[in-house]
């Protein structure tokens, strides 16, 4: 048993339970289409869902560790099985994590200025590419392909605005 992910599991439970019932009180449709509290619903239903799935996972008391030849030694304890060498020493951010966070803050005020669709793409091949580190092809398609999907479905399925820029039009012009 995991203390830890025990108490974890039962807090974030209980954060999805009062969203949820505070979600409830908001129209989950309306007019036929998804109304304020559609994705607040949906978003703590989850947490819900996930906490006690992490808790009652938790509970479980943890088999012993199978390896071939050997016994864990305190290094690849604390590593997670990975010898010390392996592990980057980072401090307390690791790198991927800065570097991600740097992405979000360039690529938000970009979305005022030149739209939804081309911030996208941009955020997605710094992210994939740059961070990452893939470059494969279907990189380079995830990268064209999760933006425009994106928008299409918000925009034209969904009937909600995205940001176009200062042009007043998005790279689609749907």
């Amino acid at each position: 048993m995991n203390r830890a992910d025990v108490s974890l599991g039962a807090s974030v439970a209980v954060v999805g339970l009062a969203a949820l019932v505070l979600s409830m009180r908001m129209p989950f449709y309306a007019s036929g289409i998804p109304g304020p509290g559609f994705l607040p619903t949906l978003v703590s239903a989850g947490l819900l869902i996930l906490g006690v799935l992490l808790a009652w996972t938790s509970l479980r008391p943890a088999g012993p560790e199978v390896r071939a030849i050997g016994a864990v030694t305190p290094i690849e304890k604390r590593t997670h099985g990975k010898p010390a060498s392996e592990v980057e020493k980072s401090g307390f951010l690791h790198k991927k994590t800065v570097a991600v966070f740097i992405g979000y803050v360039v690529a938000a005020p970009l979305l005022a200025a030149v739209g939804f669709t081309l911030t996208g793409v941009a955020l997605m091949a710094y992210l994939l590419l740059l961070v990452e580190k893939r470059r494969k092809l279907s990189s380079v398609i995830a990268v064209l392909v999760i933006p425009v999907v994106t928008y299409v479905l918000f925009v034209q399925l969904l009937g909600i605005e995205l940001p176009t820029g200062r042009l007043g039009f998005d790279l689609l012009g749907i």
